[in-house]
């Protein structure tokens, strides 16, 4: 199960579907995103209940005529992508840096003193 972030609102501008990030979430959020209509009818379900790929497949099927199921899979698929590549799903992805403090006991456990640490650089190459 996966749900939408906190702190995230759907709005129409000029006629196209912008999610809007507000609060804390403006920091984690820095793109414009924009989804279709059929985004936004999926929008209105997800941001009040946990979901899975399989829950929004059904629900385009159900509420659209002549979309194949193929054709549903591809575009939830793709939205998905562009949700989650955006920090919009709570999916346990943490995009970004983090910092986290390692106590000192730890770190001279895994590094006793004297061990020379190599760095990679920007190609991931380490010298």
């Amino acid at each position: 199960m996966v749900k939408l972030k906190d702190q995230l609102i759907l709005r129409e501008v000029a006629g196209e579907y912008v999610i809007v990030p507000t609060g804390q979430r403006v920091r984690e959020v820095t793109n414009v995103v924009c989804i279709s209509s059929s985004a936004a009818y999926l929008w209105d379900y997800m941001k009040d209940h946990e979901f899975t790929k399989e829950e929004l497949i059904q629900r385009i099927l159900e509420h659209y005529q002549g979309v194949t199921r193929e054709q549903a899979e591809q575009d939830i698929e793709r939205f998905l992508t562009i949700l989650s590549d955006n920090g919009i799903l709570d999916n346990g992805v943490i995009l970004g840096n983090s910092l986290v403090k390692v106590p000192r006991e730890v770190l001279d456990k895994l590094w006793p003193k004297g061990t020379k640490l190599k760095r990679a650089d920007e190609k991931g190459e380490v010298r």
